[in-house]
């Protein structure tokens, strides 16, 4: 009998062993730790890839394809953010016309997204010595509302609903949480006292409850303004530090808003967050968080991937504590900066391995000066100080759209500053402080045209390729039926495609060139067998009915 015992006891226990296994492993199924989920396939088109890989080599003479049945992401659409301009210019007598560039459909691109910045309150903050970046915020001091704060800026987004419409897309954006919920009463985090001080939040843990009841707030007052408020997004490239430093006299100096959150830190404010919004009022109408803007697109054993393991990741050290954001979230955001093709590629991999339930938003570009993924970093290198404004520059942003729409599948694509002042090239258009009819449109402006004023909201992407090398291409099905077909020419070549098997009533055709900002250069009534003329350094869009 004892014998039997000792034969049992341990057969009783494997027993145990296996079914706490197979327990434990329903309860990662229960709870999503490795579920079984719906994994989104992309479909890939056979006449595409044929195009892709006949293309002859050296040629400039091609055919382009398009399929309809490989269909890929819905567009939001096209936009800009009035951060750093609106404050001002919303106070100008021409504010409108400066704003029908961005907005009007004819006299301008047409965009259809308007990202309004969150003020945290620097107004008044002398160390921040870009006095352009300061900013009022609609929470004060004493934690009452002030909403006719931000004025100009109020003003400037009344003038973009009134020309766009009211289907405009609104996002409201913040840098960092107002200066009276901050750690050291600033937007920015104080200067490290010693070089080995790791990066710390400027938001306390105990004030993640009255952020997320100011967001709120703010998000509810322009909804009942009219406005489709549809994103609010209160983290910015939470990886950098967003510190200020120490001048020799011992002053300290910050050059913009802005604020770190480790991934624990943003997980921890993203659980509030999500409490206070899921569910409400605003919810139901439609305005929801977006996920954290990452500063660049990445893959694997990146900043980004950290990031996105942490917030939405399912692995057994994140699982359990993130189920609040992953039951939530579907959409991912990141800014287009420091990520060139290849390095885009890689992210797209990433994210349809692990993430591939969430749609991509790339909220922010400008050519920044030291990013060499931009394309024109070697001609910012030779012109020095420059605001960009030749068509290369131009083109050298359409083939990055032409990257986060076809290899991201981004859903939306956002330049950063929709006007500039002074020298950088970070501007659709260029305005003067003393002299508001000043204003100077970039080749950026009418390039970003190209897109935004044919690609409507609800538009689906369809398989597309040109048929010649070095001609990047995306094709879009929209609403109304019609085809719009972008083509972006960065070389110093003049190419032709033509375009096959495709039905249409009409066909016409805009150009943004050294010689055209946008304008309509052809139709079917001049065109010759379909052939489609992209000239050298050119972006070229063509619509058929």
């Amino acid at each position: 009998m004892k014998k039997a015992k000792k034969i049992l006891i341990p057969i009783i226990a494997v027993i145990c062993v296996v079914a706490l296994g197979f327990a434990s492993y329903g309860a990662y199924l229960l709870f999503g730790v490795y579920g079984i989920e719906f994994k989104r396939t992309y479909p890939q088109s056979a006449i595409v890839e044929e195009n892709y890989d006949n293309r002859v080599k050296f040629d400039q003479t091609g055919t382009t394809v398009i399929d309809d049945e490989a269909q890929y992401q819905t567009m939001d659409g096209f936009g800009a953010s009035a951060c750093w301009w609106g404050q001002n210019v919303g106070g100008w007598d021409n504010c409108e016309d400066i704003l029908a560039l961005l907005y009007d459909d004819e006299k301008g691109i047409g965009l259809n997204v308007y990202r309004y910045n969150l003020g945290a309150g620097s107004a008044d903050d002398e160390s921040i010595y870009a006095v352009r970046s300061r900013t009022e915020s609609f929470l004060k001091n004493d934690g009452t509302y002030d909403f006719t704060a931000d004025a100009n800026s109020q003003n400037a987004l009344s003038l973009a609903k009134k020309i766009a419409g009211d289907d405009l897309r609104v996002t409201l954006f913040a840098n960092s949480a107002p200066v009276s919920l901050t750690k050291n009463g600033r937007a920015y985090s104080s200067p490290p006292e010693n070089a080995d001080e790791p990066n710390a939040t400027n938001l306390d843990p105990s004030n993640y409850g009255a952020y997320a009841d100011y967001l709120y707030t703010v998000a509810e007052h322009f909804l009942n303004q009219g406005y489709k408020v549809t994103d609010v997004s209160p983290i910015n490239e939470p990886q950098y530090a967003w510190r200020g430093w120490y001048n020799e006299d011992g002053s300290i100096s910050m050059n913009q808003e802005g604020c770190f959150y480790s991934e624990q830190d943003a997980l921890a404010l993203y659980k509030v967050l999500i409490e206070k919004f899921k569910g409400s009022d605003i919810d139901e109408k439609g305005c929801k968080l977006s996920l954290f803007e990452s500063g660049a697109a990445e893959g694997r054993n990146t900043v980004f991937s950290n990031y996105a393991n942490v917030l939405l990741g399912r692995q057994k050290e994140y699982a359990f504590d993130n189920i609040p954001l992953r039951r939530y979230f579907d959409t991912i955001s990141t800014h287009s900066y420091w990520s060139a093709t290849t390095t885009k590629k890689r992210c797209a991999l990433l994210l349809a391995d692990k993430f591939p339930n969430y749609d991509v938003i790339c909220t922010e570009y400008c050519q920044m000066t030291n990013d060499s993924s931009t394309g024109v970093i070697d001609l910012i290198e030779k012109e020095g100080a420059t605001n960009g404004m030749t068509i290369e520059y131009g083109t050298a942003m359409a083939d990055v759209i032409i990257d986060d729409l076809t290899i991201l599948n981004a859903k939306e694509w956002d330049w950063w500053l929709g006007c500039s002042f002074g020298v950088y090239t970070d501007g659709l258009v260029y305005l003067n402080d003393d002299d508001h009819s000043d204003i100077q449109t970039s080749k950026r402006l009418w390039c970003l045209g190209n897109f935004s004023k044919f690609i409507d909201e609800g538009a689906v992407r369809i398989a597309a390729g040109s048929g010649v090398k070095k001609l990047p291409v995306c094709a879009f099905r929209n609403p109304d039926g019609s085809t719009v077909i972008v083509y972006s020419n960065s070389t110093e070549n003049d190419m032709n495609t033509s375009i096959a098997d495709i039905d249409f009533n009409s066909c016409e055709v805009y150009t943004t060139s050294a010689e055209y900002d946008l304008e309509k250069t052809a139709d079917n009534t001049t065109l010759t067998d379909n052939v489609i003329s992209i000239p050298s350094q050119s972006v070229v869009t063509v619509v058929l009915k």
